[in-house]
């Protein structure tokens, strides 16, 4: 029997779907308005400093009243808070897709309630079978490959390059059908690749693949009224590890960020892909193929532009 998934009020911020926070993702707000700084303080002592970002759907036309709110909004978790002279900034982290059942309040901020958006793996749902686990495993791998061939030509765009040959070996270590599991993103903890978070994409990248492996954050999680300095949301069990599935549903949204070498068709196609990922409509071998085709075309941008960024430093040298 399919689960019944708890209803829980938490506040919410209203963003255009353009700036939809996927989980995994990360941003920062600057609150100022009254209404938004008592949302703030809100989360803080009752929510455990989880709020949800609500999307809206763009007017189809000039005399069309209103705005049309998703469904599918994202849990965001409140990482840090800092006070200014006006207002304070909000450093949050996307942790999970949520379904709005309803608005509870409008003043003096939205005040929704939600429920657990479920996953393959969750109670009720479809259970794979071994050829289909086997072909989440194959593409998860190919894209941990990706993810890794990405963050080193990033490096040599961005000057914080390692050599030729270790760019060389990475893209063929992702190709090799025989790589080992340890030919991962985890690779990255190494010193020898400190140069490349200078860059905030690359950084945020980073930053959303070592969030696949952090304990999860539902809203069913809020059993009763917490505050933030109380909440325990990221503290690692002894042992702890995901499932594949739950590995495989966290990376699906993870590698969904922004290039550094990004055009502006690939950011129009990027927020398509994240629309995607966002429905319900969709499930979780959907995701990781939209995560394949992205990171394909920010290699092969990623490929074009180091290619011409050599060739501009044989001519000048």
């Amino acid at each position: 029997m399919a689960k019944e998934f708890v209803e829980v009020e938490v506040p919410a911020l209203l963003f255009p779907r353009r700036e939809t926070l996927l989980p995994g993702s990360r941003l920062t707000l600057h609150l100022y308005e009254a209404r938004f700084l008592a949302l703030l303080e809100d989360a803080m002592k009752r929510t455990g400093g989880l709020i949800a970002q609500l999307t809206f759907l763009p007017s189809e036309s000039s005399e069309e009243e209103g705005l049309t709110v998703n469904a599918s909004a994202t849990l965001a978790r409140i990482e840090t808070v800092t006070r200014e002279a006006v207002g304070a900034r909000v450093d949050v982290v996307g942790e999970a897709r949520v379904k709005l059942e309803g608005i509870a309040g409008r003043e003096p901020f939205i005040t929704g309630v939600f429920t657990h958006v479920p996953q393959m793996g969750d109670a009720g749902t479809y259970v794979p079978s071994d050829a289909e686990l086997a072909q989440v495993k194959e593409v998860t791998d190919y894209i941990e490959g990706a993810v890794r061939d990405v963050l080193l030509l990033s490096a040599r765009l961005l000057g914080d390059a390692p050599s030729d040959t270790d760019v060389e070996s990475a893209e063929s270590d992702a190709k090799d059908e025989d790589a080992d599991d340890e030919n991962t993103v985890n690779e990255f903890d190494d010193a020898s690749f400190e140069g490349i978070w200078t860059h905030k994409e690359v950084g945020d990248l980073r930053s959303a693949m070592a969030w696949v492996d952090a304990p999860s954050v539902t809203v069913e999680r809020i059993e009763a009224e917490v505050t933030m300095e109380d909440a325990d949301w990221t503290t690692v069990p002894e042992g702890f590890a995901h499932s594949p599935l739950t590995r495989a549903e966290r990376l699906s949204f993870a590698v969904l960020q922004v290039a550094p070498a990004s055009t502006p068709t690939d950011l129009q196609k990027l927020i398509a892909c994240r629309a995607v990922a966002m429905s319900t409509d969709h499930g979780l071998m959907d995701r990781l193929r939209l995560g394949v085709s992205v990171l394909d075309d920010q290699l092969q941008t990623l490929r074009a532009k180091v290619a011409l960024k050599s060739l501009g430093n044989s001519i000048n040298s």
